[in-house]
C-alpha cells in the first residue's frame, strides 16, 4: 500500500494576481497520521506564519511536536521571516498561572439593563422632557443599580464606585457618584413617575405587540 509523501506548500498571488504556489518544507513521510491532525498543524503553521500564534498549546501531544519541528526548519531553512523562533516561546505570552486581576468590575447584568432601557426608549423620554445630558446619564446609572442590586443609595453608591461598571456604559463620571446625588435624583424621578410610566406602557405595548384591554372579573374592572 502506497504511504503519502507530504510538503509544507505556502499558496500566494504573483502580480499578474494568479495563484501560485511553492513548496516551503519537504516533510516526507508520516507515520499513523490523521487528517484531524493535518488540519491542526496545517492551522498552527500558518497562524505562526500570520504573527498570530495560539496561546494555548494542542491537547494533541503529536501536533505540538510536529509544530514545533517544522517551525523549527523552516526557521533555520530562512523560509519564514518570523520574530517567533520557536512556537513553545509564542505560547508564552499570557501565562494562566501567573495571571492576575485589578480593578474587576461587573459589566453582564448592567449591559442587559442598559439594552432594556435603550429599547424602551427612556434616554429620549428624559431628553424630551428637557432633562441634560449629565443628569440623563445619572439616571440611567441609578435605575440600573437599583435594577442589578436593589439597595439603599448608600449601598447602591459603593456598588458603583467599588464593584459596577455601570458609569462605562452609561458615560457618567464615576467620581462624581455620591449617595446625595442619587437621593436628590430619585426625587426628580419621581416627580415625572406618572408620564414616565405612561411612556413605558407604550413603549412595551409597541415593542410586544400588546394591546390594552378592560374586563371585567366578579364586578371589578381591570386594566390589562
Amino acid at each position: 500500500m502506497d504511504e503519502p509523501y507530504f510538503r509544507l506548500v505556502e499558496s500566494y498571488r504573483n502580480f499578474e494576481d494568479r495563484i501560485c504556489h511553492r513548496t516551503m518544507l519537504n516533510v516526507g513521510f508520516l507515520d499513523n497520521i490523521t487528517k484531524s491532525q493535518l488540519t491542526s498543524i496545517q492551522t498552527r503553521l500558518t497562524n505562526l506564519a500570520k504573527g498570530n500564534p495560539d496561546i494555548f498549546e494542542d491537547a494533541d501531544l503529536s501536533v505540538n511536536q510536529y509544530v514545533a519541528q517544522f517551525w523549527t526548519q523552516l526557521i533555520s531553512g530562512k523560509k519564514i521571516d518570523s520574530s517567533f523562533d520557536n512556537p513553545a516561546n509564542a505560547n508564552k505570552w499570557v501565562d494562566a498561572d501567573t495571571l492576575k486581576h485589578t480593578q474587576v468590575r461587573e459589566i453582564g447584568a448592567e449591559w442587559l439593563c442598559f439594552q432594556s432601557l435603550e429599547q424602551l426608549g427612556v434616554k429620549e423620554f428624559l431628553k424630551n422632557l428637557g432633562w441634560d445630558q449629565s443628569r440623563i446619564q445619572l439616571t440611567l446609572t441609578q435605575i440600573i443599580s437599583r435594577a442589578v442590586y436593589p439597595a439603599s443609595e448608600l449601598k447602591t453608591t459603593r456598588l458603583i464606585q467599588e464593584n459596577s461598571a455601570v458609569c462605562e456604559i452609561t458615560k457618567y463620571p464615576v467620581e462624581q457618584i455620591t449617595k446625595d446625588k442619587l437621593y436628590q435624583n430619585a426625587l426628580k424621578l419621581y416627580e415625572i413617575k406618572d408620564s414616565l410610566e405612561a411612556h413605558l406602557s407604550r413603549k412595551t405595548n409597541e415593542l410586544f405587540d400588546l394591546n390594552d384591554k378592560i374586563v371585567s372579573i366578579e364586578g371589578q374592572r381591570h386594566k390589562i
